[in-house]
């Protein structure tokens, strides 16, 4: 149970407990190997896609072999190693192949373009890449430009001159005598996982051995007996707890290529009885409206946690009334904080809040001058870990302005802690917009529109006017069937909230928003499309 402790004295919020649950010197490959060898003979993985089952002996075997064969390669410790792919049968053994032999694992988006894919390759300057076949001439044209001749292992056949993984398997002879490289789990870099990149270009966020175990084993909430769900590819730090949690505590996950819609989700809910389900709050919104809804039975779910953006309190009692054996809970944390640092544990609290901080955690909540807050102010949430982040990978600049002056992570996210401990989160500090000095949350605006019958999905931005303002503008997909005009949505918007979250910007009716494979809209794209719509519609 997550419990929240406050002391008055310094406004400092805290987690119960201050010390790491486990060694801070061992690796993470040898957690992994821990785990593997202790459920061996249970599922560990079910890809839907192709039918494809494997153990967790299965997986470790797979492991050594692809760890002993990037040696025979010449890879080395501390090397950094890319990954493009979505969620097939081989990515688990790769990726845990290239942490037992020290290198770092840098995610990407299987969606980026051109201009992402350069950008971040150009940052990490990986040594080998990993990528969907699909994605392969994408890939060698960045990396021919960027002047990288890394090596390209290829997902689901090969491609002009890329290898198939599947070569990195094969047998050595020497599998029984495979140690994982020693490492330094404080400050070496495990994980390279990029920043979210809604409000721009993506940064590498360096994760060490030890803060990625840290934050694996405060999570809690996963049993052996657990069947996983989480759509997220590696790209987010979701996916990689869906990964990494999953095996430590020997669940079985369920994994696809396939791209992401609610009817994919309720169907995988009911085929494999999921226990423990991560998405965003936009994903169980999607679900609920689903024609299938309300035929699936989710009497197996057991733990449905939610995180991404605001959980809205009416969503969530909605979907909780549908979990007979179990609950949807809000929590929240970011890339830089290896995922989450509170949550509503054991069950939903019944409010909209993020619930309470997790062991290890300390937080403040300081206003624009750099005070802190105490309960029920609204402030930039800061906080502090067991472990330092080690920063954004080639960019000082950036890892020096995270930090205030009391070494604090500064979050960029608006909240506050009432009487109880319970975290509440407002909105992202960039994505607030203000009109005339007002401030606006166009998070709470989605999740109003979003209750409308009429509209699939909407992501409301601001559109910068002359005088310094944000127009408040949004951008919709109508629901299968529905009519509904622009100034029926303006209305509802006029008749629900002050004058100043008007839509001065317009609505904009679009086919479909900007996402990622996994279904997280990406609002700076959507901003970028509002634009240029409010300057055909101005012309």
């Amino acid at each position: 149970m997550y419990i929240t402790k406050y002391d008055e004295e310094n406004k400092l919020w805290s987690g119960r407990g201050d010390k790491p649950l486990y060694n801070p010197e061992i690796s993470l490959a040898q957690v992994l190997f821990s785990a593997m060898e202790l459920h061996a003979p249970k599922i560990a993985q079910i890809s839907d896609n192709n039918g494809i089952e494997m153990t967790f002996d299965e997986i470790r075997l797979k492991t050594i072999r692809a760890a002993q064969n990037l040696q025979e390669l010449g890879y080395q410790p501390k090397q950094v190693f890319a990954f493009m792919i979505r969620n097939s049968h081989h990515v688990a053994p790769t990726v845990f192949g290239a942490i037992s032999i020290g290198c770092s694992v840098n995610s990407l988006d299987p969606s980026f373009g051109k201009t992402e894919l350069l950008h971040m390759l150009g940052t990490t300057k990986p040594d080998l890449m990993f990528c969907d076949v699909e994605s392969y001439e994408l890939v060698k044209e960045c990396l021919v430009q960027l002047e990288n001749d890394a090596k390209i292992f290829t997902f689901g056949g090969s491609d002009g001159e890329s290898e198939p993984v599947e070569n990195l398997f094969a047998e050595t002879g020497t599998e029984s005598s495979f140690m994982p490289v020693e490492v330094d789990a404080v400050n070496d870099i495990a994980l390279i996982v990029c920043s979210s990149g809604t409000t721009g270009l993506s940064k590498g966020v360096c994760l060490s051995h030890a803060a990625v175990i840290d934050g694996m084993v405060q999570l809690g909430r996963t049993i052996s007996s657990d069947v996983m769900l989480c759509f997220s590819s590696l790209y987010w730090i979701s996916g990689f707890i869906a990964l990494l949690k999953g095996t430590m505590s020997g669940a079985t996950r369920i994994i696809t290529t396939d791209i992401y819609s609610p009817e994919l989700q309720l169907a995988l809910y009911e085929k494999y009885k999921v226990t423990w389900a991560f998405c965003a709050p936009y994903h169980i919104v999607l679900m609920m409206k689903s024609e299938k809804f309300a035929e699936t039975d989710l009497s197996s779910l057991r733990v449905q946690t939610v995180a991404g953006s605001k959980f809205p309190l009416h969503v969530k009692n909605e979907i909780n009334s549908h979990l007979s054996n179990g609950s949807a809970g809000s929590f929240y944390g970011m890339s830089e904080t290896c995922g989450i640092v509170s949550g509503e544990y054991p069950q939903s609290s019944g409010s909209d809040g993020a619930g309470q901080l997790l062991s290890g955690v300390k937080m403040k909540v300081v206003d624009d001058q750099g005070n802190r807050c105490g309960p029920n102010v609204d402030g930039e949430i800061c906080l502090q870990q067991n472990f330092k982040f080690l920063g954004y990978y080639g960019n000082q600049q950036a890892t020096d302005e995270l930090y205030d002056d009391e070494g604090f992570i500064m979050s960029g996210d608006i909240g506050h802690f009432d009487d109880d401990g319970n975290l509440y989160i407002i909105d992202r500090k960039k994505d607030l917009m203000k009109y005339r000095g007002f401030q606006i949350s166009p998070s709470e605006m989605d999740a109003f529109l979003i209750e409308s019958p009429d509209i699939k999905s909407s992501c409301v931005v601001g559109i910068p006017d002359e005088l310094g303002s944000d127009l408040p503008a949004a951008v919709i997909v109508r629901a299968d069937g529905s009519n509904i005009s622009g100034e029926e949505v303006y209305d509802m918007v006029a008749e629900h909230f002050a004058d100043y979250y008007h839509l001065r910007g317009g609505v904009y009716f679009v086919d479909s928003l900007p996402t990622t494979l996994s279904g997280k809209v990406l609002r700076r794209k959507a901003k970028e499309m509002a634009i240029e719509l409010f300057k055909e519609h101005s012309g």
